[in-house]
């Protein structure tokens, strides 16, 4: 991204033990969310305009085991299904993209939900939220990490 850049909110975490592989899914869920930036934007969007203040986008990778999960307690098991099938057809090449879904939540939901679902995120809620962006929380390669967008992301999508 030029001019932007997304912040690391200062944690993050997967399954994966080594730290090649953990440097692997930080940077598949940071990908994740840089590629999908207007997604997140419009999920930011429509949280702030039903009156949530600080709103937290969660971005899920409907295709890695936890955000399918997650996906299809919030979906159900079909309408998942239905979405990434549509992506295969649609794809040129296999693996070219990925079915995505994001939402945005009220902060002080998160702060109670998302330490129960990712312990290892507590820190970042437990800090005010950020004031040169919003968080987003990208759940890909078998974990999820915390970014800070910063507002002027917006302008390059």
């Amino acid at each position: 991204m030029v001019g932007s850049k997304m912040t690391d909110s200062g944690a993050g975490s997967t399954r994966s033990s080594s730290s090649d592989g953990l440097e692997t899914c930080l940077e598949n869920q940071q990908e994740l969310l840089e590629g999908s930036l207007r997604l997140v934007f419009t999920a930011y969007d429509q949280a702030a305009a039903a009156g949530m203040g600080t709103p937290v986008v969660i971005l899920l990778d409907c295709e890695d085991p936890i955000g399918a999960d997650i996906a299809r307690s919030w979906l159900g098991e079909e309408a998942v299904d239905v979405a990434i099938e549509q992506i295969a057809s649609e794809q040129s090449t296999p693996d070219a993209r990925t079915t995505v879904f994001a939402h945005g939540f009220a902060w002080d939901a998160c702060q109670q939900e998302i330490p129960s679902v990712f312990p290892y995120l507590a820190q970042v809620f437990a800090q005010p939220p950020p004031r040169d962006g919003f968080l987003a929380i990208s759940v890909t390669s078998g974990g999820a990490s915390v970014f800070t967008v910063p507002w002027d992301a917006r302008e390059q999508n």
